[in-house]
């Protein structure tokens, strides 16, 4: 559907929101007047924001597709209205510029703004270099790690040697994996409590520190992704004064839960990052108010029912969060660092990290937009996810706002 009316809506323009009026969506665009008989839809109220950018995406296909597909992917960017995302695929490292050739070709199909992360090493096994000048020549945005942790200093320093040929960044998940040993909860009190086998916080701020090290001596940009503790913001912190150019991201999650959700055994709960402390989650907080934390991820991983419905020790780590992801943040984050930083975090932040225009609601220009309904308590249930994937832990929780449509690329989904 090319052409909407949306009425009663609340567009963001200029860092605000303004009056309820009405949107004349034209060919993609905001018009100020559509032809006749174009449909309308009563937005009562909500808001317009500018449609967002996720960073983190994994859609399986084509090694996993019985998990998960493209397509499955693109129909959870809509309902959650995002306009675009950074992909990387942990079952499917973009080592060779033919495999980059390939996603880009199946992203085309979509209508959406896709980036792709180049692999640095050949399948994320940190043994054989990937054609990181190639990769980049065919628009690779920068180089991932898979979130496999790259134990060996020597290949790393490599990897980001031959990059740095490039001038793209490279991208982490600062997880030791010598420390973790076989972890899954955060080192804490809860764990004891649980008997279950724990992640230190040292397994990331080592992992942390020894990127940041190599990054300075190079003079390679790096950034972190899921960055759970906040310790790790501090060296960041540090690092950036010492001239490092290094970026981070957190995950909706790891700002809504702590590690106190263990107490319900909930597998759900079995993320790569896990959920650390109560203030390791206000630490995470206030690097959003300080802006050592440059935009909000959201790493949606999906995993199969049956490895999920089983002992929190035995499950498959990851969690799906694209069509939720607004509904469960906008409150709390809008609340406490005002709608433009909210904004800014979700979607602009995000865009640039990923070298994409952000997406912005201006007269006549294109209009990517997600309609939410701020005030309206949504239940989080299956039928909201695309594909055969539901791993989230907040299934079955309550939702503070609620998506009503988005417009993005001229297609109009109500939800």
């Amino acid at each position: 559907m090319p052409n909407m009316v949306l009425n009663n809506v609340c567009p963001f323009v200029d860092g605000k929101f303004a009056k309820p009026t009405k949107m004349c969506l034209v060919d993609g665009k905001w018009a100020d007047s559509a032809p006749e008989g174009t449909p309308e839809f009563d937005a009562k109220g909500a808001l317009a924001l500018p449609a967002l950018f996720g960073l983190g995406l994994d859609f399986k296909e084509p090694l996993r597709d019985d998990i998960y597909t493209f397509k499955d992917g693109v129909c959870a960017m809509r309902r959650g209205g995002f306009f675009g995302g950074l992909y990387e695929s942990s079952a499917n490292p973009i080592d060779d510029s033919q495999k980059l050739t390939a996603m880009q070709q199946l992203s085309a199909k979509s209508g959406l703004e896709f980036a792709f992360l180049g692999a640095f090493s050949m399948g994320y096994q940190c043994k054989d270099l990937s054609e990181m000048v190639e990769l980049a020549q065919g628009g690779a945005v920068g180089f991932g790690d898979g979130n496999c942790d790259c134990s060996r200093t020597r290949f790393l320093r490599l990897a980001m040697e031959y990059g740095s040929m490039t001038g793209k960044r490279f991208f982490f998940m600062p997880l030791d994996d010598s420390l973790r040993h076989h972890g899954l909860v955060h080192e804490g009190s809860y764990a004891d409590t649980l008997g279950m086998k724990s992640i230190p916080r040292i397994a990331e701020t080592i992992a942390a520190f020894r990127i940041l090290e190599m990054a300075r001596f190079l003079k390679v940009p790096v950034h972190f992704k899921q960055v759970s503790c906040g310790e790790t913001l501090k060296l960041v912190e540090t690092a950036r004064a010492q001239g490092v150019d290094v970026t981070c991201d957190v995950d909706i999650y790891h700002l809504l839960l702590d590690d106190s959700c263990l107490f319900d055994l909930d597998s759900h709960c079995n993320v790569p990052m896990p959920f650390r402390s109560a203030e390791d989650r206000e630490a995470l907080w206030k690097g959003l108010e300080s802006g050592t934390v440059n935009a909000i991820s959201v790493n949606h991983d999906p995993v199969l029912r049956q490895d999920k419905e089983v002992n929190f020790e035995d499950a498959v780590p990851g969690a799906v969060s694209l069509e939720i992801a607004l509904g469960a943040i906008w409150k709390p984050l809008s609340g406490r660092l005002g709608a433009a930083r909210a904004v800014e975090l979700l979607s602009t932040a995000p865009a640039q990290l990923a070298g994409v225009e952000p997406a912005a609601l201006r007269k006549g220009g294109q209009a990517n937009l997600v309609l939410l309904d701020q005030d309206c308590p949504t239940k989080v249930v299956p039928s909201m996810f695309a594909g055969k994937t539901r791993n989230t832990p907040l299934l079955g929780k309550e939702l503070s706002s609620k998506i009503v449509g988005s417009y993005i690329g001229g297609i109009w989904n109500e939800v």
